[in-house]
């Protein structure tokens, strides 16, 4: 890839990677523990609350702790993307060590192996 796209491509995944950390700030904390961990806050009930209420408050948890399991794995991949850029591995399959296809980078740019071998893998 040229330098121009990879500092836009940079410039775009730590601007994806800011909204996905506000957006885990809005029901989460930092897991003071493990490093770039998150951990979904669950509700706070009292005795006045209803059955329906705790229920409610029980499933609301669930997809919120869902859509925080999803937006780590996408900061992840971001992460590791934003490393191999830094490194000047980007663009190399993690498999085979060939370059991996322009277009299928500019599908999914936070892919980590080229066609081949992302075949191979599912077929396995």
């Amino acid at each position: 890839m040229e330098t121009q796209d990879l500092k836009k491509l940079r410039a775009d995944i730590l601007k994806e990677i800011s909204t996905i950390e506000q957006e885990l700030s809005r029901f989460t904390v930092k897991n003071p523990v493990v490093r770039d961990d998150y951990q979904s806050i669950y509700p706070k009930s009292d005795q006045s609350d209803t059955a329906d209420e705790k229920a409610h408050s029980v499933t609301s948890y669930q997809e919120e702790k869902a859509i925080e399991q999803n937006l780590e794995l996408r900061l992840k991949e971001l992460k590791e993307t934003l490393r191999k850029i830094d490194e000047g591995s980007y663009g190399v399959c993690t498999d085979c060590n060939q370059p991996i296809e322009v277009k299928r980078i500019q599908a999914t740019p936070t892919v980590s192996q080229c066609l081949n071998c992302a075949k191979r893998a599912s077929l396995v």
